[in-house]
């Protein structure tokens, strides 16, 4: 029996901002190929933490795991080498490619070229089957209602700036600790300060800005605080809004066939983690508020 060499590796795509998918490959100078990164795990490690740390230490970008893909198997040293396998994105904190020990290059390129480029048949593969068009729309959005603030009408000024109150602050503060490793690509928040100050603290550990959108105030439209929702499949982001946007994504869900796995709890400083699969936004789950 031939013996089984275990590794890991990615797939990692990016989109660019006219929808291009765009794949990361490796040059290794060492064997003067063009390949997926991927390598052999260490002791303790899950397949799915190799593949991540071999995607970090060859190109230098962390990286969230999208999807598991194919296991692939070919001969190496002997023995049969086999490879699980994952989709990824790289984050927005990433420092990038530095020259290193095993990789002296890297290229962004969109699939077909990179398939041409690649040296081994089983990237070719990964490759080719690999199903961008839902990979590209699958992702986790967080619905975070603001922290607690000063109370409504209380002579602060205009209800729209109205600043969270002390424990407001801490539970932000909390929030931030809670997802920091969440993988978060964007923060989005309405315009009122209330909801900025409860996103900041999160959007500060993580390595983006918080991005402004009026269809997340109080006092819009129905419907346009989904259509906000809709036009970020793909990216793990967490919207920071109000109670009412949140009840219509969540009934909008619901009309649409999504499952809600809890009863409609909206306290403030609490969360509801939606999964969004190939553009769908197919189950909701209730996180209740940070003790503190």
């Amino acid at each position: 029996m031939s013996r089984v060499i275990r590794a890991a590796g990615g797939l990692v795509f990016r989109v660019t901002p006219k929808g291009r998918v765009k794949i990361l490959v490796a040059h290794r100078p060492g064997y003067d190929d063009w390949g997926l990164p991927k390598g052999k795990g260490e002791k303790g490690e899950t397949d799915a933490n190799t593949a991540l740390r071999e995607v970090f230490e060859e190109t230098g970008y962390l990286c969230r795991i999208i999807a598991d893909l194919p296991t692939t198997r070919h001969r190496a040293n002997g023995g049969i080498k086999e490879v699980v396998w994952y989709a990824m994105r790289p984050l927005p904190a990433s420092p990038g490619f530095v020259v290193n020990s095993e990789v002296d290059q890297v290229k962004w390129l969109a699939p077909k070229t990179a398939m041409e480029l690649v040296d081994y048949t089983t990237d070719e593969y990964l490759i080719t089957t690999a199903d961008f068009k839902t990979l590209t729309r699958t992702s986790t959005i967080r619905l975070l209602r603001h922290a607690l603030a000063g109370n409504r009408g209380d002579g602060s000024g205009e209800d729209t700036q109205r600043p969270l109150n002390k424990k407001g602050r801490r539970q932000a503060a909390a929030i931030a600790d809670t997802f920091a490793g969440a993988d978060i690509d964007r923060v989005i928040s309405s315009p009122y300060v209330r909801c900025v100050e409860t996103a900041r603290p999160l959007a500060k550990r993580v390595g983006v800005k918080v991005e402004i959108d009026d269809r997340l105030g109080e006092e819009v439209p129905p419907g346009s605080a989904f259509e906000v929702v809709s036009e970020l499949a793909g990216y793990n982001a967490v919207v920071c809004t109000h109670g009412d946007p949140i009840v219509q994504i969540l009934k909008k869900m619901k009309k649409q066939g999504a499952t809600l796995k809890s009863a409609m709890n909206l306290a403030k400083a609490s969360v509801w983690e939606i999964d969004v699969v190939g553009g769908e936004l197919t189950e909701a789950r209730y996180i209740s508020p940070p003790k503190v």
